[in-house]
């Protein structure tokens, strides 16, 4: 029986003992510019959210694939938006921003 208390306590002791990692990145917030994934730390084939934090402001999101030929995604998000969601990004899409306010993406 102590044996059995003892090998319990162990595996016990051991699930509480792993390094919890967080399954959401921390949010960047994204001003007008011209970015890649590898500017914004972003992981490629993950899905992302973005909105527009600005209170008067609206912004567009343009998202080109590696070759820069083709638009891939178009969003116009106005002030104070909802989170909509990104296309899952792929190593060397071009991310443009245009106006003057912030997004976050998450």
């Amino acid at each position: 029986m102590k044996k059995f208390i003892f090998v319990f306590l162990f595996f016990l002791c051991l699930s509480f003992n792993t390094n919890i990692v967080p399954s959401m990145a921390s949010p960047q917030l994204v001003k007008q510019g011209f970015y890649t994934i590898d500017d914004l730390n972003l992981s490629p084939n993950t899905s992302y959210t973005l909105q527009n934090n600005s209170f008067s402001e609206r912004i567009y999101i343009l998202i080109f694939d590696s070759s820069q030929n083709m638009l891939l995604q178009s969003i116009r998000l106005k002030p104070q938006s909802q989170k909509y969601n990104l296309i899952p990004l792929q190593s060397g899409y071009k991310i443009v921003v245009v106006g003057n306010g912030e997004v976050t993406i998450s």
